[in-house]
């Protein structure tokens, strides 16, 4: 026992260990020793985690508690934040222990707690317990859990930003109005975060309406941006010299550096990265000195790689959004960022990874990919020069997270409506909801539609005869599996077999068109496919042998409203201040195109004819990617209505463009105001129920309001199960959505059930920002923006990149080999010196196999870029690819990764989706040389001609009973079609690449091998 009280010890122990209080440390103690709820901000680095906790755990120390269970709890949203901090606390903890005899306890619990620790927890309580938000909704539903709570006097939310405005937040906000109704009285709430603002709305959500406290003592402090310019130009997308030179100058950074952490925008893009920085570093002479982070690799090869990388074992880090959050890395001496997110507070959070410590300048590398994005870096550096930060907005009231919970509360004994009202409404998002409404969402819960069968929709709730409700006898287990508000993407697990250990997760569609023998790579290795069960994909490690990218599907956020408004000020010329020479020479010659630049009070309209002759329009709006996509939907049904015709429109952060025909007639300047901010309210309603986004946010909705499960009593359903619940579901309650088109004399009607509409609000106000939309409508509608309409001869430099938008920002459902815009598309220049003699033309139809008295299958002219040879660019399918590389020979590996011959820009994995197709139906292969060193795709018909120039190399899969053309009698004959087939892809240097791939050195080799 200490002679001192807990803040004189731990003033002592403070300025040996730590040092000198940082200014939010100072300001928060006194607040939350008074026992008052406060909003604690700082900069990344700045103390703030021992700024909430040491006023805590001096409580701990000197005061009972009232009784035997968890004092104080620590809420993260991410299961590695909560682990980190039992890690973190420990030197706090243990410099407490001589104030009251004893170290206070913190313990951690998450999904994956092993039950034996957690026996251990309920048996011997720790003071402290770390945890999740859909973890303390477990612990709420379970009788042993809340005993443990009981006793709970505070609370502190990490990264309070980071939930407050989704479905998270608002589910948390509830659960904590539960904790207060469990503990009899107010808990003490403490928020954390880097970027709250406003802080005021955030406070309010914290502490559930109740008084909070503002702790923020300083600005958001500075972050240093190095802007990285590969040497080739910038252009409207990356090419793979753009990649290839980004990657480089990382891996020159990586060397020169004992610890990189890089951020990609994609998972797929860290799978790629990753990869092609491990061959760098390792023909540098320090292999195995790069780990792959995204959130589709398993919970125990992330902590792995963060452990590796904390000890210094890792030189470089490449991760997605997993890492931006406050994990402890240790000493991180440098950030990466490939590509520009469009959100200050993403490039504040993650650049504060470097330097996360206090007085040191967070400083981030920015590799902008595209001229677009280079005007993004300057819009971000002038946010970041101004202190500026991203609104976070409390989602309010989100009816089926409530759902979930009033379930929860019923199984919990909780059946009386006013009961519930009362515990509801003491969460801040739900402040505001009318007993009116509660009462119909409880009888939507209660009730299962006459034409569902109860195999697929049995009701959790029942009401009772007194106007209550009780619980479905399951409920209470069936509410805990299905826990939480994170949507589900079906995801395949993949696990291997000799240990069990599951490696990740590959999307729904990957995994189904993989194939037992192939070879994908997961976090940084390659893996061999065994086999592919429903939900389960079985691998064992493929050592040595490349693996193929596998893809995944997701949503961005798209740029937020602070940096879009930055960002039409650097387009309208107010910002030009360090604008790089490239941005500068891309808006002048816009400005020469269009004779008027977009900016705040301007909304420039272009229109443009391809070669084709097709028109093609383009808002530059500059709004941000939901603003764009509320716009785009609503013009095309517009369009549809008025004239007659479905066009093709995508949506991107910077405009929307919509490709027509030849038949509307129209003035351009009236496109501006074909929607109106008094009915696109409407008109955007019946625009996206014509899209599969309706159906998907549907199912999740009813996924969180436990009217349709994501687990049963057996586990799991499967993916098909829950999709065709879903639509049946929405048959019943919503017939007009799944109707013949041909049935519905006019717009579909809408009905007022809780579900349908909350998943209209998803997709009206969350993928969507309908509100900003109409906004902005409003004021082209008042005269406070003018629209400037011009029609030039060809595309503005800034609608080349809405011309090349990539796949995701399509607002049709039309392929991407039906796109207009593919008029633009131009062949390729053969190379200088590459054109064919007569006599090699002579020979090239003499080696043909006499199968193939045909053309090759696949399009007419199917080719590469223009980088790649005398063939045109191809837009993806499986017959182009299966075109290309019977035209072509073989690709390696590395050539379909990268997208070879593939109209730009292209997807993360080049060909790899579209040879998993081929690879699945037996019409293609891979080729594996001995010693696994390098991997060919090839056509499964060419497979003899291939190996009978070289019979070492493995097929894989096996090619079974497929056909295959006959071998030429002439051998050489082989020789001189495969040279001139990869002559198709790179010019004179075909010879030198066959040589290189099967063994030639020289001339006599050559001669021999041919004769």
């Amino acid at each position: 026992m200490s002679l001192f009280d807990a803040k004189t010890e731990l003033d002592g122990w403070f300025a040996n260990a730590v040092g000198e209080p940082t200014p939010v440390q100072r300001a928060a103690w006194p607040v939350l020793r008074g026992g008052r709820h406060a909003l604690v901000i700082a900069s990344t680095g700045q103390g703030k985690s021992l700024a909430a906790w040491r006023p805590l755990v001096e409580r701990l120390v000197e005061t009972p508690g009232r009784g035997r269970g968890v004092r104080a709890l620590h809420i993260a949203p991410l299961k590695a934040l909560a682990r980190d901090m039992t890690f973190n606390l420990a030197p706090l903890l243990e410099a407490a222990g001589p104030i009251s005899g004893r170290a206070p306890a913190i313990a951690l619990r998450c999904g994956d707690t092993p039950q034996t620790e957690r026996s251990r927890q309920r048996r011997n309580p720790p003071e402290i317990l770390s945890t999740t938000p859909e973890s303390l909704f477990v612990l709420l539903g379970s009788r042993g859990g809340r005993d443990l709570l009981r006793t709970v006097e505070s609370v502190v939310i990490d990264e309070l930003h980071a939930i407050a405005d989704n479905k998270r937040g608002a589910h948390l906000a509830l659960s904590l109005a539960r904790l207060d109704r469990l503990t009899g009285r107010p808990v003490q709430r403490v928020g954390l975060s880097a970027t709250a603002h406003p802080a005021e709305a955030l406070a309010r959500f914290l502490a559930g309406g109740e008084d909070c406290e503002i702790v923020s003592p300083d600005a958001p402090g500075p972050v240093k941006l190095e802007v990285e310019l590969p040497g080739m130009p910038l252009g409207p997308y990356p090419n793979s010299v753009h990649w290839e030179q980004v990657h480089a100058r990382i891996a020159e950074l990586a060397l020169g550096n004992r610890s990189l952490l890089v951020f990609c925008q994609t998972r797929a893009q860290v799978e790629r990265t990753a990869a092609t920085l491990d061959e760098l570093l390792e023909a540098a002479g320090h292999p195995e000195q790069v780990g792959a982070h995204h959130g589709s690799l398993d919970t125990a090869h992330r902590e792995a790689i963060e452990a590796r990388f904390k000890a210094g074992e890792l030189r470089v880090l490449v991760s997605s959004a997993s890492l931006e959050l406050g994990l402890d890395l240790g000493h991180v001496d440098r950030v990466c960022q490939i590509g520009v997110p469009g959100s200050v507070n993403l490039v504040r959070q993650r650049a504060g990874r470097s330097g996360h410590r206090p007085g040191r300048r967070p400083c981030m590398h920015l590799f902008p990919l595209t001229l677009n994005q280079l005007l993004e870096t300057r819009a971000l550096a002038d946010v970041i020069a101004a202190e500026g930060v991203d609104a976070v907005l409390p989602l309010q009231a989100p009816l089926d997270v409530l759902a979930q919970q009033l379930v929860a509360l019923v199984a919990n004994g909780v059946g009386d409506v006013d009961e519930l009202l009362n515990v509801v409404q003491r969460a801040r998002p739900y402040r505001e909801i009318s007993r009116e409404t509660l009462v119909a969402l409880l009888a939507s819960l209660a009730e299962r539609p006459q034409l569902m069968p109860s195999e697929q929709l049995d009701p959790l709730l029942i009401a009772d005869e007194r106007g209550g409700y009780r619980a479905h006898p399951e409920a209470d287990r069936l509410v805990l599996t299905n826990a939480g508000t994170i949507p589900e993407w079906f995801e395949y697990d993949v696990v291997r077999v000799d240990t069990g250990d599951i490696v990740g997760r590959l999307d729904e569609e990957v995994a189904f068109e993989s194939s037992p023998g192939q070879v994908l790579q997961l976090g940084n290795r390659p893996w061999r496919i065994l086999r592919v069960l429903t939900g389960l994909v079985r691998v064992e490690p493929a050592e040595e042998e490349p693996g193929e990218l596998p893809f995944w599907f997701g949503e961005g956020p798209g740029r937020t409203a602070e940096m879009a408004e930055a960002m039409l000020k650097v387009v309208s010329g107010a910002s030009h201040n360090g604008l790089d020479p490239q941005a500068a020479t891309l808006l002048a010659e816009s400005r020469q195109r269009l004779g008027a630049l977009p900016g705040p009070n301007r909304l420039v309209i272009e229109q443009f004819s391809d070669p084709g002759g097709d028109r093609h329009i383009v808002l530059h709006t500059f709004a941000g990617a939901r603003i764009n996509r509320a716009w785009g939907l609503a013009l095309r049904k517009r369009f549809c209505r008025q004239f007659n015709f479905e066009l093709q429109a995508a949506a991107t952060d910077d405009g929307v463009l919509i490709s027509l025909g030849v038949t509307s007639q129209f003035d351009l300047p009236a496109v501006a105001g074909f929607v109106k901010s008094h009915n696109v309210a409407d008109v955007l309603t019946q625009a996206m129920l014509d899209t599969p986004l309706f159906v998907t946010r549907f199912r999740w909705c009813a996924n969180n309001a436990l009217v349709l499960l994501k687990n049963g009593l057996d586990g799991p359903l499967p993916s098909q199960r829950q999709r065709s619940q879903a639509e049946n579901l929405i048959a019943c309650v919503f017939p007009d959505q799944l109707a013949c088109l041909e049935n519905l004399s006019g717009a579909r009607e809408v009905p007022d059930h809780p579900l349908v509409q909350q998943a209209l609000s998803d997709c009206l106000d969350d993928y969507m920002d309908l509100a900003g939309l109409q906004r902005l409508l409003a004021r082209l509608e008042s005269g406070e923006v003018e629209v400037h309409a011009v029609e030039t001869e060809q595309p503005s430099p800034l609608a080349e990149a809405l011309i090349h938008a990539p796949r995701y920002s399509y607002l049709d459902e039309d392929d991407a080999e039906e796109r207009r815009t593919r008029n633009f598309e131009r062949p390729a220049q053969r190379p200088a010196g590459s054109s064919r003699s007569r006599s090699v033309s002579r020979i090239s139809a003499r080696a043909r196999p006499a199968s193939a008295g045909k053309p090759a299958r696949g399009p007419a002219n199917p080719a590469p870029p223009a980088s790649a040879g005398d063939l045109r660019p191809l837009q993806p399918s499986t017959t182009a690819l299966e075109g290309l590389l019977e035209q072509a020979g073989f690709l390696t590996q590395r050539e379909g990764e990268s997208g070879l011959g593939m109209v730009r820009p292209v997807p993360a994995g080049g060909w790899t989706p579209w040879f998993s197709k081929l690879v699945r139906d037996g019409r293609a292969l891979s080729l594996v040389e001995p010693g696994g060193r390098q991997r060919l795709w090839i056509a499964t018909r060419r497979l003899d001609w291939i190996l009978s120039l070289d019979g070492r190399w493995q097929p894989h899969p096996p090619p079974g009973g497929i056909p295959r053309d006959a071998l030429p009698s002439d051998r050489g004959a082989v020789w001189q079609w495969l040279i001139e087939s990869r002559r198709r892809i790179e010019g004179e240097r075909a010879f030198e690449t066959v040589a290189e791939v099967f063994g030639l050195s020289g001339p006599g080799d050559r001669a021999s091998k041919i004769a």
